[in-house]
């Protein structure tokens, strides 16, 4: 339970020295009067992909009314530290209000936080009123923004709030769960022994318990990722999992482009399920390309489903830090009057 919903708690300010991106920092002594939202979001989560359309939306709403929108980067990997990487992430998010790199979480721990993406409505008088954890609320969010600047003074007509569109007509499944390639805090089907940070030799006989990742080949298991460790003529090693969902992401990079061939159940994905990223070679397999540090969208499909993924690559230098898995079956809109 957070402690504003115990009684009155005053949002910490955000501390001297860090880097702010799309503008001047901000402090809240000088905004007070003004209610704001502050977001935590981190750009390789795919559920703060999803929910960042919404949170520009109140901003482009709501901000000549007063309302303020910081949102606080807060990396979850060591590539999203780096400030290009979020710069990039940001243009191409399409946002527009202040965004501070949390790179040492300073304000995550301040505010006592402990997921992505979660955001904290603060009320004109520096108190918070309302939070949010998650995908999700978007109706009961905009709700609380528009209480917060009628009790600001703002006198003006607020724009109808519609339902979520997720809770309307969607199905959910249950999922595999989100599956993390590093030692830190993911594990392997097939890897009783192995020298971390260092290039092991794998072997794998075969998928045989689900949601588990397994290894085929050459690699190096890291803390945060596991990475290829060895240049092939053909793209024949590989890293598996049977998975069930409606899509699949990996979060991935590479330090040149590589080729990623990804199979479902031994065959190339079907047109009907290939992911944002995914193209047909002219050989028939289906193939990413793999550069630059962020997620990619690998399955994208209409129909819940489950089979055995293989990402496989000839490269070495490729890394792999997380799956994802998507278990709705309704894509979230932004397109709202």
């Amino acid at each position: 339970m957070f402690l504003h919903r115990l009684g009155k708690v005053r949002a910490p300010e955000f501390p001297n020295g860090l880097l702010w991106l799309n503008g001047k920092g901000v402090s809240l002594k000088k905004l007070a009067g003004k209610p704001v939202l502050v977001d935590f979001w981190t750009y390789s989560c795919v559920n703060c992909q999803r929910t960042l359309p919404y949170i520009q939306k109140l901003y482009e709403r709501y901000q000549e009314m007063g309302l303020m929108v910081v949102g606080v980067h807060t990396p979850e990997f060591a590539f999203e530290r780096e400030e290009a990487n979020v710069q990039r992430a940001i243009l191409e998010a399409g946002i527009s209000y202040s965004v501070v790199l949390d790179n040492d979480y300073d304000i995550w721990h301040l505010y006592a936080n402990n997921a992505w993406p979660h955001c904290f409505l603060i009320g004109h008088d520096g108190v918070i009123i309302y939070d949010h954890v998650g995908e999700g609320g978007y109706a009961e969010t905009e709700k609380a923004v528009q209480m917060a600047l009628i009790a600001a003074g703002v006198n003006k007509l607020m724009p109808e709030v519609l339902d979520d569109e997720l809770d309307q007509g969607s199905v959910c499944y249950k999922t595999t769960p989100e599956l993390y390639l590093g030692y830190l805090r993911g594990k392997y089907g097939n890897t009783e022994e192995y020298l971390p940070d260092a290039p092991e030799a794998f072997t794998c006989h075969g998928v045989v318990i689900p949601d588990l990742p397994y290894l085929h080949g050459h690699w190096l298991v890291s803390g945060e990722y596991v990475e290829h460790s060895k240049e092939l003529a053909v793209a024949s090693e590989y890293l598996a999992v049977e998975y069930s969902a409606f899509g699949v992401n990996i979060v991935a990079t590479a330090g040149e482009i590589a080729t990623i061939v990804v199979e479902l159940d031994g065959l190339p994905l079907p047109d009907d399920m290939l992911g944002s990223d995914m193209k047909r070679a002219k050989d028939g397999s289906t193939v990413m390309k793999v550069h630059e540090a962020r997620m990619y969208n690998l399955v994208e499909s209409s129909t819940y489903h489950q089979g055995t993924l293989k990402i496989l690559t000839k490269n070495e230098g490729v890394r792999f830090y997380a799956f994802t898995f998507d278990g709705c079956n309704s894509i979230l809109s932004v397109d709202q009057p």
